[in-house]
């Protein structure tokens, strides 16, 4: 009997931390409307083009009355990152919030291939 006792504990402590609780929704909810607020990062080509919208914008010979792309460059910086957010951005977080079953061992002899 006390192989079989030792294997239902070891059955035990091993169940918990294979398989933890899945989160609740208020949880991921919690996880995305925060990442609503930050969004992706602004990628190099795209600050390069923010870089010379501004350089552009500080040419006082075309615009006398100050830089006319400034409000282009604030909705970019700004609310902009969430309206062109890719959704691949939202989906991998959700993803990772998910537990994943452990992959399975498989054991082979040495001398078993083909």
């Amino acid at each position: 009997m006390q192989p079989v006792e030792n294997a239902a504990k070891l059955q035990s402590v091993i169940s918990d931390d294979l398989f933890p609780q899945v989160q609740h929704i208020s949880d991921v909810k919690q996880v995305i409307e925060e990442m609503t607020k930050l969004s992706q990062n602004i990628r190099e080509p795209q600050m390069k083009a923010l870089l010379l919208l501004k350089r552009m914008g500080e040419n006082k010979y075309l615009h006398h009355a100050g830089n006319p792309y400034k409000e282009i460059i604030s909705y970019i910086t700004g609310e902009g990152k969430t309206h062109v957010a890719n959704p691949d951005y939202y989906l991998d977080t959700i993803e990772g919030l998910i537990p994943k079953p452990p992959k399975p061992v498989i054991l082979a002899e040495k001398g078993m291939r083909k």
